[in-house]
């Protein structure tokens, strides 16, 4: 057993794995086509992982919701399904979970979509267990402004959008902004009553991409009892590698874009093979295509060091996003490679209350303060 499994579980705030368990792939065996299986957990050490419940944007907005629910419902069975798991909804269910020696399965929502501008479906969704709604993913929904979604929505979050806030605050879910426009993360910063996250973002002064946060938005958490889980995704961690995704891609980027919205206006479900099978090769040509620019295992240590500094030692997490990326850095195979982190960190100087911080506590904090 690694001194990372005896002292320093981690907490990762995001994955996307729930489209593979949707996909009918036992994440209770190993899984080479993903990031996240039950064996690589045990072995880096993670003792809760945050499973998002992933709704497109391009969901129509009558079935975003029963979308988000299937998922979920996925999601629970798998908790459910080995000795060595456990669904956790609580602070005191994350502690149990860290002491026993389970894996505790935490529920999120990502893309507000979901609730389908109704605050019945919000509760709806604390009441299958949700902790954590990001409130907006790649384009804008009804009521908040998307990094990523263009023009048209500049004050960030609508009257009903802030409405969404402060009954999250009620309800005990907590206030993702990952994905979310600068106007939004200010809006929602300055409406909700409790601390809010960025489950899964990047330091923008170390890599630009739009879903990564500056420096005021990094010191804003730290000042308001938040935090940023970081990103593992070569796009977000790498400044090299994000320009040539965004100046070498046109082509496969354009072609990604033209066939979801002919798989829209097919209606074919986002979760047919179909459309599963097209996704997997956009995201390979792409890897395959930058493949020559090496990311190493290090830049994830920087940007820690880089929140740290900004925004506290007090204020960081860890956010792999595994399953929803299509390239890591070098070492980088999925839910393993935490002990590799902790050594890098180590290195580094970090002492192990800091460590303890970063991998769980900061976290546990921030889920209690929503109980």
């Amino acid at each position: 057993m690694s001194d990372l499994q005896k002292n320093y579980q981690v907490i990762d705030l995001h994955c996307d794995s729930a489209d593979m368990l949707r996909s009918g792939i036992d994440l209770r065996r190993p899984n080479p086509q993903g990031h996240v299986d039950l064996p690589r957990l045990k072995k880096g050490g993670v003792g809760i992982q945050v499973f998002a419940a992933y709704v497109p944007a391009v969901i129509p907005q009558g079935e975003a919701f029963s979308f988000a629910a299937k998922k979920l419902d996925a999601i629970s069975v798998f908790a459910r399904s080995d000795p060595a798991l456990v669904l956790a909804e609580s602070a005191g269910d994350c502690e149990a979970a860290l002491t026993s020696g389970k894996i505790g399965i935490l529920q999120a929502v990502e893309n507000g979509l979901a609730i389908e501008n109704s605050l019945d479906k919000l509760a709806e969704l604390r009441r299958r267990k949700v902790r954590i709604l990001t409130l907006v993913h790649s384009a804008h929904n009804a009521w908040a402004a998307s990094c990523t979604g263009g023009e048209g929505m500049e004050n960030g979050l609508s009257a009903f959008g802030e409405e969404v806030v402060v009954a999250m605050n009620d309800l005990g879910i907590i206030v993702d902004l990952s994905h979310s426009a600068e106007s939004t993360f200010w809006a929602a910063l300055k409406k909700s009553k409790k601390p809010v996250i960025a489950s899964h973002s990047c330091a923008y002064a170390l890599c630009a991409a739009p879903r990564n946060l500056k420096d005021d938005q990094l010191k804003a958490l730290g000042d308001s009892g938040g935090l940023v889980g970081v990103n593992f995704f070569s796009g977000f961690l790498s400044e090299p590698y994000r320009r040539a995704w965004e100046t070498d891609c046109a082509d496969i980027t354009g072609e990604g874009r033209q066939g979801a919205e002919q798989f829209r206006q097919a209606r074919i479900p986002y979760d047919a093979p179909e459309w599963r099978d097209f996704r997997d090769r956009i995201d390979s040509r792409l890897a395959e295509r930058l493949s020559p620019i090496t990311v190493p295992f290090s830049l994830i240590a920087d940007h820690i060091d880089y929140a740290v500094n900004i925004a506290g030692e007090d204020a960081v997490g860890l956010g792999s996003d595994f399953d929803g990326i299509f390239a890591a850095p070098q070492n980088t195979g999925g839910s393993d490679c935490y002990p590799l982190l902790q050594k890098e960190l180590e290195s580094r100087g970090y002492s192990h209350e800091r460590i303890e911080k970063i991998f769980s506590r900061n976290f546990l904090r921030v889920l209690r303060e929503y109980s």
